[in-house]
């Protein structure tokens, strides 16, 4: 059986203040990403809520997705982040209907 595209929308809430430093490593992370095999696309938005951004994702698997999260540019850049936000990153999970 083979296995299905994993789509990701992480919701992403940075604190304005440190907004600069967020972009720039989020900027760099999705850039590292795009070269994983198991990556299709990955792209940072922003809507009308300008303080609340958008990590729009597509892996090939699960699984590649997960190995993703193993990554150092991944674990090294979440740290980074982690008192830059206003909140934890909340991971939205989708599969193709």
């Amino acid at each position: 059986m083979p296995t299905e595209p994993c789509f990701l929308i992480a919701v992403i809430k940075p604190r304005m203040d440190r907004a600069d430093e967020v972009v720039d490593r989020l900027r760099a992370m999705r850039d590292a990403t795009r070269e994983e095999p198991g990556n299709v696309f990955m792209e940072l938005v922003v809507g009308d809520d300008t303080d609340t951004w958008l990590m729009l994702e597509k892996f090939t698997s699960r699984e590649a997705w997960e190995h993703h999260m193993t990554l150092p540019h991944v674990t090294e850049g979440n740290a980074f982040l982690a008192d830059k936000l206003r909140e934890p990153t909340e991971l939205r999970f989708y599969t193709e209907k």
